[in-house]
Protein backbone atom coordinates (compact mmCIF):
# COMPACT_ATOMS: atom_id res chain seq x y z
CA UNK A 1 0.00 0.00 0.00
CA UNK A 2 1.00 3.42 -1.03
CA UNK A 3 1.55 6.15 1.89
CA UNK A 4 2.47 9.93 1.78
CA UNK A 5 5.31 10.72 3.35
CA UNK A 6 5.00 14.75 4.48
CA UNK A 7 3.50 13.74 7.72
CA UNK A 8 5.18 10.78 9.06
CA UNK A 9 8.00 12.63 10.95
CA UNK A 10 9.09 16.27 11.07
CA UNK A 11 12.48 14.86 10.37
CA UNK A 12 11.12 14.35 6.80
CA UNK A 13 10.45 17.09 4.39
CA UNK A 14 8.93 16.96 0.80
CA UNK A 15 9.92 19.03 -2.46
CA UNK A 16 8.02 16.81 -4.50
CA UNK A 17 10.16 17.60 -8.01
CA UNK A 18 8.39 16.24 -11.10
CA UNK A 19 4.65 17.99 -9.25
CA UNK A 20 6.68 21.39 -9.11
CA UNK A 21 8.08 20.61 -12.76
CA UNK A 22 4.95 19.98 -14.26
CA UNK A 23 4.88 16.38 -15.09
CA UNK A 24 1.94 14.47 -15.58
CA UNK A 25 0.10 12.10 -13.44
CA UNK A 26 1.95 13.89 -10.38
CA UNK A 27 0.67 15.30 -6.71
CA UNK A 28 1.85 17.30 -4.77
CA UNK A 29 3.01 14.89 -2.13
CA UNK A 30 5.32 12.43 -2.25
CA UNK A 31 4.59 8.01 -1.56
CA UNK A 32 6.22 5.39 -0.74
CA UNK A 33 5.29 1.48 0.36
CA UNK A 34 4.44 1.70 3.75
CA UNK A 35 7.56 -0.78 4.83
CA UNK A 36 9.75 1.70 2.62
CA UNK A 37 8.69 4.70 4.62
CA UNK A 38 8.86 3.05 8.38
CA UNK A 39 12.92 2.22 6.72
CA UNK A 40 12.87 5.82 5.91
CA UNK A 41 11.47 6.82 9.85
CA UNK A 42 14.21 4.62 11.31
CA UNK A 43 17.01 5.99 8.86
CA UNK A 44 15.94 9.79 10.71
CA UNK A 45 17.20 8.56 13.88
CA UNK A 46 20.69 8.33 12.58
CA UNK A 47 21.01 11.70 11.51
CA UNK A 48 23.22 14.25 13.43
CA UNK A 49 20.99 17.02 15.76
CA UNK A 50 19.74 19.34 13.32
CA UNK A 51 19.40 17.91 10.38
CA UNK A 52 16.69 16.26 8.36
CA UNK A 53 15.57 14.58 5.20
CA UNK A 54 14.16 15.89 1.93
CA UNK A 55 12.13 13.10 -0.05
CA UNK A 56 12.30 14.29 -3.55
CA UNK A 57 10.90 11.61 -5.64
CA UNK A 58 9.37 8.46 -4.57
CA UNK A 59 6.41 6.32 -6.25
CA UNK A 60 5.99 7.03 -9.42
CA UNK A 61 2.75 6.60 -12.09
CA UNK A 62 3.61 4.61 -15.50
CA UNK A 63 2.82 7.95 -17.56
CA UNK A 64 5.32 10.05 -15.25
CA UNK A 65 7.79 7.90 -15.64
CA UNK A 66 7.44 7.43 -19.42
CA UNK A 67 7.68 11.30 -19.48
CA UNK A 68 10.74 11.61 -17.04
CA UNK A 69 12.56 8.64 -19.72
CA UNK A 70 11.24 10.70 -22.79
CA UNK A 71 12.59 14.14 -21.60
CA UNK A 72 16.03 12.06 -20.43
CA UNK A 73 16.13 10.80 -24.03
CA UNK A 74 16.28 14.16 -25.62
CA UNK A 75 18.43 16.13 -22.99
CA UNK A 76 21.22 13.38 -23.74
CA UNK A 77 20.59 13.44 -27.48
CA UNK A 78 21.36 17.72 -27.15
CA UNK A 79 24.37 16.36 -25.18
CA UNK A 80 25.66 14.40 -28.48
CA UNK A 81 24.44 10.60 -27.61
CA UNK A 82 22.77 8.52 -29.99
CA UNK A 83 22.45 4.88 -30.73
CA UNK A 84 24.25 2.18 -28.49
CA UNK A 85 25.88 4.80 -26.77
CA UNK A 86 22.73 7.01 -25.98
CA UNK A 87 20.66 3.55 -24.92
CA UNK A 88 23.85 2.85 -22.60
CA UNK A 89 24.10 6.74 -20.86
CA UNK A 90 20.05 6.44 -20.41
CA UNK A 91 19.74 3.25 -18.75
CA UNK A 92 22.65 4.71 -16.04
CA UNK A 93 19.94 7.45 -15.05
CA UNK A 94 16.05 6.50 -16.03
CA UNK A 95 15.07 2.51 -16.01
CA UNK A 96 12.66 1.82 -18.77
CA UNK A 97 9.29 2.50 -18.95
CA UNK A 98 7.36 -0.86 -18.34
CA UNK A 99 3.80 -2.16 -17.09
CA UNK A 100 4.79 -5.68 -17.09
CA UNK A 101 5.32 -6.49 -13.39
CA UNK A 102 8.40 -9.25 -13.51
CA UNK A 103 10.43 -5.75 -14.69
CA UNK A 104 8.96 -3.39 -12.75
CA UNK A 105 10.54 0.33 -12.58
CA UNK A 106 11.71 0.70 -9.28
CA UNK A 107 9.69 3.88 -9.04
CA UNK A 108 6.48 2.40 -10.00
CA UNK A 109 6.78 -0.56 -6.76
CA UNK A 110 6.79 2.40 -4.43
CA UNK A 111 10.27 1.16 -3.23
CA UNK A 112 12.68 3.75 -4.61
CA UNK A 113 13.23 7.12 -2.88
CA UNK A 114 15.56 10.22 -4.54
CA UNK A 115 16.39 12.26 -1.47
CA UNK A 116 18.92 14.59 0.11
CA UNK A 117 19.44 15.94 3.86
CA UNK A 118 18.99 19.97 4.70
CA UNK A 119 19.96 21.97 7.73
CA UNK A 120 18.42 24.68 9.15
CA UNK A 121 19.48 26.95 6.26
CA UNK A 122 18.42 24.57 3.51
CA UNK A 123 19.81 21.20 1.30
CA UNK A 124 23.23 20.45 2.49
CA UNK A 125 25.70 20.45 -0.94
CA UNK A 126 26.56 17.03 -2.36
CA UNK A 127 28.65 18.43 -5.33
CA UNK A 128 25.73 18.10 -8.02
CA UNK A 129 22.54 18.64 -8.74
CA UNK A 130 19.26 15.91 -8.20
CA UNK A 131 18.88 14.78 -11.93
CA UNK A 132 22.09 16.13 -12.99
CA UNK A 133 23.20 13.83 -15.29
CA UNK A 134 26.95 13.66 -15.58
CA UNK A 135 29.48 11.22 -13.92
CA UNK A 136 29.85 14.40 -10.96
CA UNK A 137 26.21 12.64 -9.38
CA UNK A 138 27.98 9.06 -9.83
CA UNK A 139 27.65 8.44 -6.00
CA UNK A 140 31.48 7.49 -5.37
CA UNK A 141 32.61 10.16 -7.95
CA UNK A 142 34.23 12.39 -5.17
CA UNK A 143 36.08 9.13 -3.61
CA UNK A 144 38.16 8.54 -6.80
CA UNK A 145 39.15 11.82 -7.19
CA UNK A 146 42.40 13.03 -6.04
CA UNK A 147 43.68 16.06 -4.23
CA UNK A 148 40.23 17.33 -3.22
CA UNK A 149 39.22 20.95 -2.43
CA UNK A 150 37.77 22.08 1.03
CA UNK A 151 34.50 22.08 -1.27
CA UNK A 152 34.44 18.56 -2.83
CA UNK A 153 35.67 17.59 0.88
CA UNK A 154 32.48 18.66 2.20
CA UNK A 155 30.54 17.09 -0.75
CA UNK A 156 32.42 13.67 -0.22
CA UNK A 157 31.45 13.98 3.40
CA UNK A 158 27.88 15.24 2.62
CA UNK A 159 27.47 11.73 0.11
CA UNK A 160 29.26 9.81 2.81
CA UNK A 161 26.82 10.78 5.24
CA UNK A 162 23.68 9.75 3.02
CA UNK A 163 25.06 6.84 2.11
CA UNK A 164 26.25 5.08 5.40
CA UNK A 165 22.79 5.93 7.04
CA UNK A 166 21.00 4.58 3.82
CA UNK A 167 23.05 1.32 3.86
CA UNK A 168 22.64 0.83 7.55
CA UNK A 169 18.82 0.38 8.09
CA UNK A 170 18.63 -1.79 4.67
CA UNK A 171 18.19 0.49 1.54
CA UNK A 172 20.78 -0.78 -1.41
CA UNK A 173 22.24 2.53 -3.15
CA UNK A 174 22.44 3.53 -6.59
CA UNK A 175 26.14 3.77 -8.30
CA UNK A 176 25.04 6.41 -10.79
CA UNK A 177 22.87 8.82 -8.43
CA UNK A 178 23.80 9.70 -5.43
CA UNK A 179 20.01 10.39 -4.29
CA UNK A 180 18.77 7.35 -5.23
CA UNK A 181 18.35 4.16 -2.81
CA UNK A 182 15.84 1.37 -3.14
CA UNK A 183 14.57 -1.31 -0.44
CA UNK A 184 12.62 -4.16 -1.49
CA UNK A 185 12.50 -4.01 -5.23
CA UNK A 186 13.98 -6.71 -7.23
CA UNK A 187 17.09 -4.75 -7.90
CA UNK A 188 17.63 -4.76 -3.81
CA UNK A 189 16.90 -8.46 -3.64
CA UNK A 190 19.70 -9.30 -6.25
CA UNK A 191 21.72 -6.99 -4.59
CA UNK A 192 21.42 -8.84 -1.28
CA UNK A 193 20.57 -12.35 -2.22
CA UNK A 194 16.96 -12.22 -1.24
CA UNK A 195 14.01 -14.17 -2.36
CA UNK A 196 11.51 -12.10 -1.23
CA UNK A 197 10.52 -8.56 -2.93
CA UNK A 198 7.57 -6.95 -3.65
CA UNK A 199 6.86 -7.80 -7.12
CA UNK A 200 4.45 -5.56 -8.99
CA UNK A 201 3.49 -2.10 -9.63
CA UNK A 202 1.27 0.73 -7.78
CA UNK A 203 -1.49 2.79 -8.33
CA UNK A 204 -2.73 4.88 -6.09
CA UNK A 205 -5.45 3.76 -3.70
CA UNK A 206 -4.54 0.58 -4.50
Amino acid sequence: MLVPVSKATEKIHIYPYYYLQGFPVTKNECYLRETVLDKLIEATKLLPEGLSFVIIDGWRSYETQLAIYEQTKCDLEKQGFHGLKLKQELSKYVATPTKDITQPSPHLTGGAVDLTIADQNGWIPMGSEFDEFNERSQLDWFEKKADLSFEETEFLNNRRMLKKIMLEVGFISNADEWWHYEFGTKTWAQSRGENNYFNGILKLGL
